[in-house]
């Protein structure tokens, strides 16, 4: 069977329900406002007596974090519970002091948008004048974490060059064995088309984040992101490939303090950046901008560069205002776009095809969250985006003709409780209500080329929403033993209508006093088809179907052991088996992708990974990961867009069927001088592809394997100065070989990997 891309769901609006559920889920909203609610990032528990297990009042409790100004304290309450919010994810140390009791310490790892709940349990001393402080050992990870993810922080994305950090989808295939890069410069995890999901502070939206597609969220203005591929909480929803659960950079951490980055290339790799924040006691504000052009923008369909130039801008501001210890509020603004031309052939290249898109994007969140107690948090956000490409004609009067515009404009609110009752119960419920808008407008003539499309000109418009509601527990039934129960319900109307429950449960079982952990998951997922050119895929396609909606049942084993303080080694199994998979078919190689749906899918692989931990003494940290996995597409077309029918019962491997896939790298830092070094390589088998034979027959084959070296250094000058200088050197692709690495189907040649890359970068650190 030949190789396709994957595609999005699109269900028919049918008006009437989508008033009923949106009735419903409003009566819910107000039921939950009065139940549970998570902050962003927050750490909560409770100190008891450990003699007598009464709770201990008044004990005095200390914060300190590489991120935190100065230290937080706080006094716990009647029944011994204390919290801190408004937290940034980092390293913390905590400790505990009471009257009459020993000290305590604990040092943990607060991940994006986390919340940890840590308990302490006093010794009484025999009089008040001894001095004995418990320390508890650093934890590399949280035993009662039942999701699979891979935690990027603001230092780690740095150490990328400044011109890779220009592409959100370019941090995740460095660290990520399971990301496969393909055509396009897509990036898929797990075997799913449908990869990437962002959520901005809590909030998520259908736009797919590939450059080709729309701008993208700027690398720079991330504090932490996890990248959650499996064991997936009820909270998210949509596509489940890739989970990017960003929290943003505020002004609370940045501490009047800033930075100008100039970036300069080969192939006019060029950028600049600049960031600055502050706060006063309330208040704080971060502001960031960033410019940059390159004449290799997205993979070429040789391995020469034609035609391939694009260059964009990215705008990001953040206001956070602390009313009180109660209140909070959130204001997340940007402005993205990009123009880029569409890479060419020798033989386009002669004819003078120069086709050219254009990409717009701007996001507006609105958060509020109300402390309850602390023991219950309220979290809310409106939030509305419009994203928008165009693609120009060309003005060769040989090639393929193809003009066209689609924006779609989405409006909606989220607001989640949360709510820790008693040791064992840390429940979160929540409601997203989303109201879409697409427009579609695009015309092609074949001219005198022999393609399977006749000429159309088309016009779409229609608007639709999805209401979600979902309900998570964690459960601590023993010491070592967690379940992570949830459902969520969604109903979804667009092109076409359907609703579902989807349940969750993830569990998490310690050994070794958590130095063993043991996970699994099963998952329900009901992911709505991408609704990138979803109109245009519903009217075209052959099958009279609109791409339908994906249902999955997900599987997941997996162990981690941590060795010492500095290593956790990790292994996970997985299996995925979907009811109409996804896939993209591009429309006469001029780049404009619509969504099609297989009848079924399979995706199923073994991933392992080390993390070292930075050995101070040495300055060196590192990790590697590797990934076995296969993915299957079974026909007929199912609904959208295609050229071809696949029988039932044809099976073949997805275009972005990597079998091995490997990254790692290897962290050096001198803290003295200031010098520091990486090298990060990638590894990747090969996808299939289907090519001619010697007998111009097409047959099956899978392109070469490749494997990418890259190597990076710098120092900080002026380090112990309030103003600083970082210099670096980038050399990616050392060997400079480039390679076939995908194939997306008979409409596209395939696709090459970047040559070689030098580039640098000076960054004025004020």
């Amino acid at each position: 069977m030949p190789t396709r891309r994957a595609c999005l769901l699109v269900l028919r609006t049918q008006k009437r329900r989508v008033a009923n559920s949106v009735c419903f889920a409003l009566l819910l909203c107000f039921l939950f406002v009065e139940t549970t609610a998570y902050a962003q990032q927050r750490i909560s528990g409770a100190i008891i007596n450990k003699t007598t297990g009464a709770p201990v009042t008044g004990a005095t409790v200390t914060l300190e974090g590489d991120l935190l100004a100065s230290a937080l304290t706080t006094k716990s309450d009647v029944e011994g519970r204390f919290s801190f919010v408004n937290l940034s994810p980092g390293r913390y140390d905590i400790s505990v002091t009471a009257e009459a009791f020993h000290q305590q310490q604990a040092t943990i790892t607060l991940g994006p948008r986390g919340t940890r709940q840590i308990d302490f349990e006093l010794s009484p001393v025999a009089t008040i004048k001894e001095q004995v402080t418990v320390n508890a050992r650093a934890k590399l990870s949280d035993e009662t974490e039942a999701a699979t993810a891979t935690t990027l922080t603001h230092e780690q994305i740095e150490s990328l060059p400044s011109a890779r950090r220009t592409q959100l989808t370019e941090i995740i295939t460095p660290f990520v064995s399971s990301a496969v890069g393909s055509h396009d410069n897509l990036v898929h995890l797990r075997g799913n088309e449908l990869s990437l999901n962002t959520f901005i502070n809590g909030v998520s939206f259908f736009d797919n984040p590939h450059q080709l597609f729309t701008p993208g969220l700027a690398p720079d203005v991330i504090q932490s992101v996890n990248v959650i591929t499996g064991g997936f909480p009820a909270e998210f929803g949509n596509r489940f490939g890739g989970i990017l659960d960003v929290v943003t950079r505020n002004g609370f951490d940045a501490n009047k303090h800033g930075g100008v980055t100039l970036g300069a290339g080969d192939y006019l790799r060029d950028n600049l950046a600049f960031d600055y924040g502050g706060h006063t006691e309330k208040f704080g504000y971060f502001f960031y901008g960033q410019g940059f052009q390159s004449l290799r923008y997205l993979n070429t369909p040789e391995p020469a560069r034609f035609h391939d130039f694009g260059k964009g801008s990215r705008s990001f501001a953040q206001f956070d205002y602390r009313a009180n210890d109660h209140d909070s509020l959130r204001l997340s603004l940007s402005g993205d776009g990009a123009n880029f031309q569409l890479p060419n052939t020798t033989e386009d290249e002669a004819s003078g095809r120069d086709f050219f898109q254009r990409n717009r994007e701007q996001t507006a969140v609105l958060s509020w969250a109300h402390t309850f107690s602390a023991s219950a948090l309220l979290s809310t956000s409106v939030y509305e985006r419009f994203a928008g490409a165009r693609l120009l004609p060309t003005s060769d009067p040989e090639s393929i003709q193809a003009s066209g515009e689609r924006n779609d404009i989405t409006f909606g609110v989220k607001s989640d409780y949360s709510l820790f009752i008693g040791p064992r119960h840390a429940v979160k419920a929540g409601i997203d209500l989303m109201r879409l808008r697409l427009r579609e407008d695009f015309s092609l003539d074949p001219r005198n080329n022999d393609i399977e499309i006749e000429a159309f000109d088309f016009r779409g418009r229609k608007s639709g929403g999805e209401v979600s509601l979902y309900l998570q527990d964690k459960i601590q039934v023993t010491r070592n033993f967690t379940i992570n129960p949830g459902l969520r319900y969604d109903h979804y109307s667009l092109v076409t209508s359907e609703q579902a429950f989807s349940p969750r449960i993830n569990m998490a079982y310690a050994l070794h006093g958590g130095r063993t952990v043991l996970r699994f998951a099963y998952n329900r997922f009901f992911a709505p088809p991408p609704i990138e050119n979803l109109l245009l895929s519903a009217q075209l396609g052959l099958t009279g179907a609109p791409p339908q909606i994906s249902r999955s049942n997900f599987y997941e084993t997996g162990i981690s052991r941590a060795f010492g303080d500095r290593v956790v080694a990790r292994v996970t199994s997985f299996l995925r088996s979907d009811k109409h998979s996804f896939e993209t078919t591009e429309l006469a190689n001029v780049r404009i992708f619509a969504p099609t749906t297989f009848a079924r899918g399979k995706a199923y692989g073994v991933e392992a990974s080390l993390q070292l931990a930075e050995i101070k003494r040495l300055g060196l940290s590192g990790y590697f990961s590797y990934t076995a996995q296969r993915v299957f597409q079974t026909g007929p077309i199912s609904g959208g867009f295609t050229v071809e029918s696949v029988e039932p019962g044809e099976r073949g491997p997805a275009a972005f069927d990597q079998i091995h896939t490997a990254v790692a790298g290897l962290n050096y830092r001198e803290r003295h001088s200031g010098f520091f070094a990486t090298a990060q390589f990638e590894y990747g088998s090969g996808t299939p592809a289907s090519l001619p034979n010697a007998d111009g027959e097409e047959v099956l084959v899978r392109l070469p394997e490749r494997f990418v070296a890259n190597f990076y250094f710098g120092i900080d000058l002026l380090r112990r100065e309030r103003r600083g200088v970082t210099l670096r050197f980038n050399l990616e692709n050392a060997t400079d070989r480039v390679f076939r690495i995908a194939k997306e189907s008979e409409f596209t040649p395939v696709q090459y990997s970047p040559p070689r890359f030098v580039s640098a970068s000076l960054t004025y650190h004020f």
